[in-house]
């Protein structure tokens, strides 16, 4: 029996992880699976900032080895939902300026767990990974802790885990947030991918 792979989004305190198989993964101004309740805004004025989400592999079944875990999408998220990347809307995920920049979530397997509750104002904006006061302690003191997601392709991956496993695991984390300006197309937005990739031995 060959592995599964399954993604797994994490909320609340102290950190339930919720299966995304058969789900639409949505972005929104709330640390819980939404639904359709409280979706991202437009400001008035400046930008505002989903909640974070944090999102990690889960690998079962039977393999030797999994290592090297990347992410990538296909470089059109902030035009294919109308973001205006030029002027600071988009989607970004969380960066180190050194090794892995996934977000260790397990102490036995990641030596830390530096899992951290989105916060901000429930249906209206979100505190951004970067914030200096409320943004992700793990990232937000980095020179650069952030990049925008669309710079992430499949010739430039994200490397979020070097791994290796040889059991069933839990990867690092990987931390999304999706930024609006007042130039943002307001609405529903058609499904998009963000592709994880591993190398399996």
């Amino acid at each position: 029996m060959a592995e599964t792979a399954t993604i797994y989004r994490i909320y609340g305190n102290p950190g339930v992880k919720s299966s995304l198989a058969g789900k639409v993964g949505r972005f929104c101004t709330q640390d819980a699976e939404p639904g359709l309740n409280n979706p991202c805004k437009i400001p008035p004025t400046g930008t505002y900032n989903s909640f974070r989400v944090t999102d990690c592999l889960g690998i079962t079944g039977d393999f030797n080895q999994v290592r090297e875990i990347y992410i990538h999408g296909d470089g059109n998220f902030a035009d294919d939902w109308g973001l205006d990347s030029a002027n600071g809307g988009g989607l970004f995920i969380g960066h180190k300026g050194t090794g892995d920049n996934g977000l260790p979530i397990d102490v036995t397997l990641h030596g830390s767990n530096q899992y951290a509750v989105a916060t901000g104002t429930i249906g209206t904006n979100g505190h951004s990974i970067e914030d200096p006061t409320n943004g992700h302690p793990y990232y937000r003191g980095e020179s650069t802790p952030t990049l925008d997601f669309d710079d992430c392709t499949a010739d430039s991956p994200h490397l979020i885990d070097s791994g290796p496993y040889t059991d069933d695991f839990y990867s690092k984390a990987w931390v999304f947030c999706l930024k609006t300006v007042p130039t943002s197309v307001y609405g529903a937005k058609s499904p998009k991918a963000a592709i994880v990739t591993y190398n399996i031995f």
